[in-house]
């Protein structure tokens, strides 16, 4: 493991992006962004690296430009296909700074909600379902949403471009008009409940406890690319379930997946998406204690459990149980970042929890 002691003194250069409103579990955060004259109430995406905006949204944008794409989201569902057309940002910060970023969009020309889409087969349409089912088409008009994850560029995840060149908060240009460079802006960000902090320092990173992250598929074309961060989870003070760990504003829900022959408490309950094919979907049982260790139970750096029920600020709104499968997974879910902060060191690659409670201090067993 490469050490994840890094002096960042000579890194200067940084500026805070506020989320519009306060963090809910109804919807993802916000901040406010222009784009080809528009302002754009963007959300902001820890799940998934994209930036996809309607056509409609942006009508000086020809219908001849750009490169084919598409992107599918697991979580969702949903399917966007339409061209990659290279443009400028702009991030509205504190007091009237703003962040200027130059990164390929997506320009969505259709989309489908599609649940039996395969990521590593399908591309461009959503088949037929296995009944026959044809997907409805969905309205354009409103699609705005920003992905700014890591390690989301797996065959599985159905973001074959989600790469760091098109991370909107990795691609910074200027900072008040002003260009900047890599020597005095470190790429990567800060992401709390109350906005993003977009270029690390010594101070924005102060109290933070790193891992360091293993090298993503495209790391050898660019060197920001890096794994899913690791943890270790039990389920009621049992089991050794190590693998990737996804912080995502994205969703109000935590996903997980244990190894094979480990138990997890469920219910069935009636599928309170009306959209839902199934009548009854699983949930983990209220009572369940999830506990979680970041990067192994061996040697924690970072240690944090909930019991399903009984509302703590970091429990999600629901928590759906995966088929048992290798490696274990989680996805925590938005309510993650009320009780911990994030960090991401595209350069270093590191990654960095700090709880909010304790927001000056490296110890955070």
């Amino acid at each position: 493991m490469r050490s994840t002691d890094i002096d960042l003194s000579q890194y200067t250069e940084s500026i805070f992006i506020p989320f519009i409103h306060k963090l809910s579990t109804e919807e993802a955060p916000r901040v406010m962004c222009r784009i080809e004259g528009v302002d754009i109430r963007m959300p902001v995406d820890t799940g998934s690296t994209c930036l996809l905006i309607g056509a409609p949204i942006l009508p000086n944008i020809s219908a001849t430009v750009g490169t084919p794409a598409h992107h599918y989201f697991t979580s969702s569902l949903i399917l966007y296909v339409g061209r990659l057309v290279e443009l400028p940002i702009g991030f509205h910060g504190e007091a009237g700074s703003y962040a200027t970023t130059i990164v390929p969009v997506l320009i969505v020309d259709k989309s489908w909600r599609c649940p039996w889409y395969n990521p590593s087969k399908d591309g461009f349409t959503c088949p037929l379902g296995p009944e026959g089912e044809k997907a409805v088409e969905r309205d354009t008009s409103s699609i705005t949403y920003m992905g700014v994850g890591f390690g989301r560029n797996q065959p599985r995840d159905g973001m074959p471009n989600g790469t760091p060149k098109v991370n909107p908060f990795l691609n910074v240009i200027a900072i008040n008009g002003q260009p900047i460079s890599t020597v005095s802006m470190r790429a990567g960000y800060v992401v709390s409940a109350d906005g993003v902090h977009l270029g690390l320092t010594k101070e924005n990173t102060r109290g933070f406890a790193f891992d360091g992250l293993e090298p993503g598929l495209a790391h050898a074309e660019d060197p920001r690319d890096w794994a899913m961060a690791k943890m270790c989870f039990s389920i009621d003070g049992e089991g050794a379930n190590c693998g990737p760990i996804l912080i995502d504003t994205g969703i109000p829900q935590m996903y997980i997946r244990a190894e094979a022959g480990v138990s997890i408490p469920t219910v069935l309950i009636r599928n309170p998406n009306k959209r839902g094919h199934a009548k009854l979907v699983k949930r983990v049982k209220p009572g369940t204690c999830i506990a979680v260790n970041f990067p192994s139970l061996g040697a924690p750096v970072v240690s944090y459990s909930f019991v399903l029920g009984e509302g703590s600020c970091i429990e999600p709104s629901y928590v759906v149980p995966a088929k048992h499968a290798s490696p274990p997974y989680i996805n925590t879910g938005r309510n993650f970042i009320l009780g911990y902060s994030t960090a991401f060191d595209a350069i270093g690659g590191r990654f960095g929890l700090r709880s909010v409670s304790n927001p000056s201090s490296s110890s955070l067993l």
